[in-house]
């Protein structure tokens, strides 16, 4: 991992959470951030593509401020839970009801169903279990360079196929198959979304490093080989992409903000708790087009 040194005026103490990606950022007041301190933060995020603050007071106006900061704030088309300002959203998971969004999901990235693939996303704890609720993410940087110089030659020329249905289809999602509401909402999710084509290898546009890019939710194929091929092909790049030395995980406090770069990195929450866990959230635009 390329690491850019903070300067030693830096108000900004740095926890490396994993070899592969991932840090604590201390020090810091989300809420009262100058702009020479949020350029630091900034560097940091391209540095470690996942960035965590404990401890942080934040309203509803303030956390959708502190978003804008990276950019503009885009619509979330799978989570119903909206909040009382433009692009703030709530993630409800904990016991069934009317009330919860429980989303069993796996490894992805999100939004790579798009032409334009969210720049990244952002969390804010508000209520957390005693225990579980972890978020797993994984570097696609360290998954490109671990490959051999034979793989890396084969993949950086195929394209691969991603599908918004791909992920209902195998799930059991709130947009699973299993349920007449979850085909209807499948349906209008194509047509809101048809297939994209995104290089099966990208050069991130800010870092320039170059990184796989798949996810097992959204890619169904790979444009151009036999149905098998491509089916043994993804499912060997998807468990590469997965192992446990690219990875970090995240272990939630009350008030803890997290922050991901989607473009290079996958992430899963874990499903582990029983008790209400309840996070804001806001997705980041971004006009990149994986290449």
């Amino acid at each position: 991992m390329t690491v850019h040194a903070v300067s030693s005026t830096s108000r900004l103490q740095l926890r490396p959470i994993s070899g592969a990606l991932g840090c604590e950022i201390l020090g810091v007041d989300l809420a009262r951030l100058d702009d020479a301190t949020f350029a630091e933060i900034h560097r940091a995020f391209l540095d470690y593509s996942v960035l965590v603050f404990h401890d942080q007071e934040l309203s509803q106006e303030q956390f959708a401020e502190f978003g804008k900061r990276f950019g503009k704030l885009e619509d979330e088309p799978f989570l119903p839970f909206k909040g009382d300002v433009p692009g703030v959203f709530y993630v409800k998971g904990g016991p069934g009801g009317k009330q919860r969004a429980v989303q069993n999901l796996d490894w992805h990235t999100d939004h790579t169903y798009q032409k334009n693939p969210s720049l990244g996303a952002i969390l804010y704890a508000l209520t957390i279990p005693p225990a579980g609720g972890d978020t797993l993410f994984s570097s696609n940087y360290c998954a490109y360079e671990a490959l051999s110089p034979e793989m890396k030659q084969f993949v950086e020329r195929q394209t691969a196929i991603h599908d918004v249905l791909h992920y209902g289809m195998w799930s059991f999602s709130h947009l699973s198959v299993a349920s007449e509401e979850g085909l209807e909402r499948l349906l209008k999710m194509r047509r809101r979304f048809p297939q994209v084509e995104h290089p099966l290898v990208c050069t991130h546009p800010e870092t320039g490093r170059r990184m796989l890019f798949l996810n097992k939710a959204w890619v169904t194929a790979i444009k151009g080989l036999k149905p098998l091929e491509s089916r043994a092909i993804l499912e060997m790049l998807n468990e590469h992409a997965l192992a446990p030395e690219f990875q970090c995980r995240i272990r939630w406090r009350k008030k803890s903000l997290l922050i991901w770069d989607n473009r290079c990195v996958q992430h899963r929450p874990t499903y582990d708790y029983s008790e209400e866990r309840v996070m804001m959230r806001v997705a980041l635009h971004s006009d990149w087009e994986p290449s």
